[in-house]
């Protein structure tokens, strides 16, 4: 399987502009699939496949490779694309079936019939492409775009409007705004499609009044394509240290490109980590429409969020003192209770029989009203009476002083 990436899929463009959800590792297994198709085939061959190999194309973790896979296939088997060719509305599962093979640790795998017409035989309306234009794409939308755009590849445009583009990508109710849209789908495309593919792209926005309802994307051929896009079939990627891969996590979601890896590469260059960090806590909170531009800009400006990080130590420091003062009162509590405790002790033994009799007399009024079972002895009563009354005057002492 690992020298079947130059083959050669063909699809008729109504398949490639139907309306369908798949999710990345479903997309990559369809196209391993119709790679498979040879330009003769008159009808669907079934096609066998290592699971071993299937799982490391897909990315799948070998330890759980098997059950992996077959979750793969059972989702696949119940997705359904919908296919508009003239008055013929066509609602149909990309498989038709799949069958594994334990003992051999393969998977044999057959289009649905019903898709014959989109794959086999074409003579007008396709497009065609190679398998290791698309294999390493890491975005499900890059490689619908992808085909998009490969379709129209002689005539080097092609324009869509937002709400068309989104209806074809299955995500007509995801990012209304169109800045998210741009931000999570167009650029990283673009990005990708830019660096894995024989294309190369740009868009332009064509706005109603204010608001950017159409894409006109920009498409050339790559004249010269690099050694390892013609020829290695793994990519290999920049490794980043642990700082940068922790300020790219930190990022929000729809600013984690590949690209920014790099930009804040160079910023940690010139700045530390913390004060980045910071910056992109501050940037976060301020939402705004050019994220990287607004943190570069709090970079270069003697970073925005220095007030922040002033305001936060601040309010560190005076938590600080109020634990530390809040620990000294319980130790200063302490103490005035041991000692009143000690000076009660004493006391009791000194009471003259007036006072004595009157600590009786307060025993005998609690007795009166709490039940033997709660009653404290009466040597026990008057200590704590003289302990309470010590403590209260310890306490006077200190606030004195």
């Amino acid at each position: 399987m690992k020298n079947k990436q130059n083959n050669l899929i063909v699809k008729h463009n109504k398949l490639i502009e139907a309306k369908y959800k798949l999710s990345l590792q479903e997309q990559k297994l369809i196209l391993i699939l119709a790679s498979r198709i040879n330009k003769d085939d008159e009808n669907f061959n079934k096609q066998v496949f290592s699971v071993i190999e299937l799982a490391e194309i897909l990315g799948i973790n070998k330890e759980w490779y098997y059950s992996e896979i077959k979750e793969v296939t059972k989702k696949l088997i119940n997705r359904v694309i919908e296919i508009r060719k003239g008055n013929k509305f066509l609602q149909v599962a990309f498989l038709e079936y799949a069958e594994y093979l334990e003992d051999e640790g393969t998977v044999e795998l057959q289009f649905s019939s019903k898709l014959k017409s989109y794959f086999l035989q074409l003579k007008n309306n396709f497009t065609k492409y190679y398998l290791k234009n698309v294999i390493k794409f890491e975005s499900i939308y890059s490689i619908r775009i992808y085909e998009l755009l490969k379709q129209y590849e002689r005539i080097k445009s092609r324009r869509f409007e937002i709400k068309k583009l989104k209806e074809i990508l299955g995500i007509e109710d995801k990012y209304s705004r169109y800045y998210d849209f741009k931000k999570r789908i167009l650029f990283q495309a673009q990005e990708e499609i830019n660096e894995k593919s024989d294309l190369e792209i740009d868009f332009e926005e064509m706005k109603t009044g204010r608001k950017v309802t159409a894409i006109k994307f920009i498409i050339k051929k790559k004249k010269n394509l690099p050694k390892e896009l013609r020829f290695k079939e793994n990519i290999e990627k920049q490794e980043y240290s642990p700082e940068v891969i922790e300020l790219f996590r930190l990022l929000p979601q729809q600013e984690q490109l590949e690209a920014h890896k790099k930009e804040l590469e160079g910023l940690l260059t010139e700045h530390s980590f913390r004060y980045l960090k910071a910056d992109i806590d501050y940037a976060k909170k301020a939402q705004p429409d050019n994220f990287m531009g607004f943190l570069k800009a709090s970079c270069q400006g003697g970073h925005y969020s220095t007030a922040e990080m002033e305001k936060k130590a601040k309010e560190e420091e005076l938590a600080r003192k109020r634990e530390e003062a809040e620990r000294k009162r319980r130790e200063l509590e302490e103490r005035i209770e041991k000692k009143a405790r000690e000076m009660a002790v004493e006391r009791y033994v000194l009471l003259a029989e007036k006072e004595l009799k009157k600590y009786n007399q307060e025993y005998e009024k609690m007795t009166e009203v709490v039940p033997e079972k709660f009653r404290p002895n009466k040597k026990d009563f008057i200590i704590g009476a003289l302990e309470d009354k010590f403590k209260e005057e310890l306490r006077e002492l200190i606030i004195e002083s």
